[in-house]
C-alpha cells in the first residue's frame, strides 16, 4: 500500500495539470447578448446650404433646404443625395449639374478628407450635349464648364456642411482592371487624359456670395451688358416695392444712363438675418463726354429667394454717380 501511495499522488498531480481542452465546452449559462440595433428613430431635420448652377452663368449659387436624415444615415451621402435630385421649385433659376442616372454610392471621411464615391453615370455626356459639341465655339466652353461646375457643386456643398477641406472622388468601375478608382483628369478635358484628378476644394470665384455677385454687377454695369445684368436684379425692389420692369425697358433705362468707365467694390458687410449685404463703390463715368471719378457710392444687395441681387433703384434710381 505504501508503494501505492507515491503512484496515486502523481497521477492526481498530472490530472491537475492537463490543460483546457482547445474546443470550448458547451454552456448552457447565458452569454453577453448584443444590444439590438434601435429602429424607428425619428427622423433628424437639418438645414443645409447646397450649390446649383445659375441659369447659364459660369457661377453656382446657394439654396437653404430643410434635410431630413434618419440617425443611421451618413449626413454627408444625404446631401450629395439631395445635391444629385437637383434643385426645389421654389428657385426656378437653378439647375442640376450631373448626367441622369448618377447616384452617389458612399462616402468615407478621413481627417478632413471627403473620399465620394459616384456611380459610373457621371462619366456620361449630357442629354443636350451635341456629338459635334467640339466644332460648336459655345459647346466646346460649356461641356468642359459644366463638368466643372458639377464637381465643384459637391465641394462646395460639402465642405460647407460637413468638416472637411477637401474632396477625392471615386468612380465606380466595371470589370475592366484599373490601378486607382480616382477621377481622372480626362473627365474635364475629354481627351483621355489618365492622370488622376486632383482632390477638390473649395472656389469661392466660382460661388455667387455677396463679393462675387458685386463684382458681377459692376462687370455688367461697366460692360454694358445690361441684358446679363437683368438676372441680377431683384424681382421687387426693396426700396419701392415696385416690380421689376420687362427686360427690354430695364435695357433701355440703363442705356440712358452715365457709361460706367470702372468701378471698384469694397466691404461688403452683411446684415444680423443675413438678408442684405453693403458695399462701397469707387470708379469713373463719362458723364456728357467728361470723365469723373466718384467713390463713396454705397450699394446695397438683398438675398431674394437664396439669390443675392441689387434692387432696381440702386441703378437706375440715382440721378447721377456720386
Amino acid at each position: 500500500m505504501r508503494k501505492l501511495l507515491p503512484l496515486l499522488l502523481c497521477c492526481l498531480l498530472l490530472t491537475g495539470c492537463v490543460r483546457d481542452p482547445i474546443a470550448p465546452m458547451v454552456s448552457d449559462a447565458a452569454g453577453d447578448v448584443p444590444a439590438p440595433a434601435v429602429a424607428g428613430l425619428p427622423a433628424v431635420s437639418n438645414t443645409a446650404t447646397l450649390w446649383f448652377r445659375y441659369g447659364e452663368e459660369a457661377f453656382l449659387a446657394p439654396e437653404r433646404r430643410e434635410l431630413l436624415s434618419s440617425p443611421q444615415e451618413s449626413y454627408a451621402l444625404r446631401l450629395l443625395q439631395a445635391l444629385l435630385e437637383g434643385p426645389g421649385a421654389a428657385t426656378a433659376e437653378l439647375g442640376g449639374l450631373f448626367p441622369q442616372g448618377t447616384q452617389a454610392l458612399s462616402v468615407t471621411q478621413s481627417g478632413r478628407v471627403m473620399f465620394v464615391t459616384l456611380s459610373r453615370h457621371i462619366m456620361n455626356g449630357y442629354a443636350d450635349e451635341p456629338a459635334n459639341w467640339r466644332d460648336n465655339p459655345e459647346w466646346a466652353t460649356e461641356v468642359p464648364l459644366r463638368r466643372k461646375l458639377a464637381m465643384q457643386s459637391i465641394a462646395a456643398t460639402l465642405t460647407e456642411n460637413c468638416e472637411v477641406d477637401t474632396v477625392v472622388i471615386l468612380v465606380e468601375q466595371g470589370r475592366e482592371a484599373t490601378d486607382s478608382l480616382r477621377l481622372r483628369q480626362g473627365y474635364y478635358t475629354l481627351d483621355g487624359d489618365t492622370t488622376l484628378a486632383d482632390p477638390l476644394k473649395r472656389e469661392e470665384a466660382l460661388l455667387l456670395t455677396p463679393m462675387r455677385t458685386a463684382e458681377i454687377i459692376l462687370e455688367c454695369w461697366q460692360t454694358r451688358d445690361f441684358t446679363r445684368l437683368y438676372r441680377y436684379v431683384a424681382r421687387t425692389d426693396p426700396a419701392t416695392a415696385q416690380p421689376r420692369p420687362e427686360e427690354a425697358a430695364f435695357v433701355a433705362t440703363m442705356n440712358e444712363l452715365p457709361h460706367l468707365l470702372w468701378a471698384v467694390a469694397e466691404g461688403g458687410s452683411v446684415s444680423a438675418d443675413g438678408q442684405a449685404s453693403v458695399f462701397t463703390v469707387g470708379g469713373a463715368c463719362l458723364d456728357a463726354g467728361v470723365e469723373r471719378t466718384f467713390d463713396g457710392m454705397v450699394l446695397h444687395l438683398i438675398r431674394e429667394k437664396g439669390l443675392w441681387r441689387v434692387g432696381l433703384s440702386e441703378l437706375t434710381g440715382r440721378e447721377a454717380l456720386p
